[in-house]
């Protein structure tokens, strides 16, 4: 690990911006440039997972006061988050995506709210595509019931039964609420909730982590809220485009190391069945770069 520049300026801000960065020189770029625009910027860490595509470069030319963490190999988004939490010292954090566009309106919506209501662990913005059309970004936490028909399609299938209530498919995320989990694409956190239950668990390589966060949150009396109010675009999966079977190799890795730390021993194997024959059928029905997992989820 490298920190290539400690932080160069104070700032009023009661929040860190912490971005983990991997081969996504520059969809990275237009992230922070949205978010140094304005005068007065958040202090912002960037975590750069041996990227080979130039990002500590670009960063170093382009945005002095970032602050750099390149890492000599990829650590994986929990770990990589939570060198840049351990880095700074604010009351809260914001988990960010590099493939987002943020302005300090929505953070500063986010950072209302959290103050207003101490038992608020985190909280997430509504997210958008880049179109302006919705980008669901809250579910409800996996059980099993709800992930194998999540896998099985059923939840697309019968939109308006409760094998759709996974992804909160009736609810047009048009109002403040509270949430089982929240996409970690844009989150923030309070720090007194990550000082009493412990930064994100870094078993999940790449998914869950977010998931682990707010089920363990919620366990220990805190609130996950989504703030309609507050928008962000979300491009989306611009770290795993270059290799697609692996992201879902990882996907899947995570569920079931989720399973394995929540949930009752005997739910994985039926776990692991409804996801082989999820992809045995995607794989028929052409999805190819599902065929390590119809193959493999027992291994996984």
């Amino acid at each position: 690990m490298r920190i290539a520049r400690k932080e160069t300026m104070t700032t009023a801000w009661p929040a860190t911006i912490v971005i983990v960065s991997y081969n996504c020189r520059e969809a990275l770029q237009e992230c922070l440039l949205k978010l140094t625009s304005e005068g007065d910027p958040p202090p912002i860490t960037v975590i750069d997972n041996a990227s080979t595509d130039g990002t500590g470069e670009m960063i170093a030319r382009d945005f002095p006061d970032v602050q750099l963490i390149q890492n000599a190999k990829n650590r994986g988004f929990a770990a990589a988050c939570n060198q840049g939490i351990r880095t700074r010292t604010s009351d809260f954090i914001l988990l960010l995506n590099p493939d987002t566009l943020v302005n300090r309106v929505t953070l500063q919506k986010l950072i209302d709210t959290m103050r207003a209501q101490p038992n608020i662990g985190a909280c997430g913005p509504r997210v958008l595509n880049t179109d302006g059309s919705l980008q669901p970004s809250c579910r409800r936490f996996p059980t099993l019931g709800a992930i194998a028909g999540d896998e099985l399609g059923l939840g697309r299938l019968f939109p308006h039964t409760r094998f759709a209530k996974y992804r909160m498919s009736g609810w047009q995320h048009d109002k403040i609420r509270d949430v089982d989990q929240l996409m970690g694409s844009c989150l923030l956190l309070r720090r007194t909730m990550l000082e009493h239950i412990g930064l994100l668990d870094e078993r999940f390589f790449l998914y869950f982590e977010e998931v682990d966060l707010c089920l363990r949150l919620r366990q220990t009396g805190w609130r996950a809220v989504f703030v309609a109010e507050s928008t962000v675009t979300h491009l989306g999966g611009e770290s795993t485009k270059t290799d697609p079977s692996n992201a879902l190799g990882h996907r899947y890795r995570s569920l079931f190391a989720f399973y394995r730390k929540h949930y009752p021993a005997w739910q994985l194997p039926i776990l692991r069945s409804f996801v082989q024959i999820a992809a045995f059928a995607r794989v028929v029905g052409g999805q190819r770069n599902y065929w390590p997992i119809a193959k493999y989820a027992w291994k996984l």
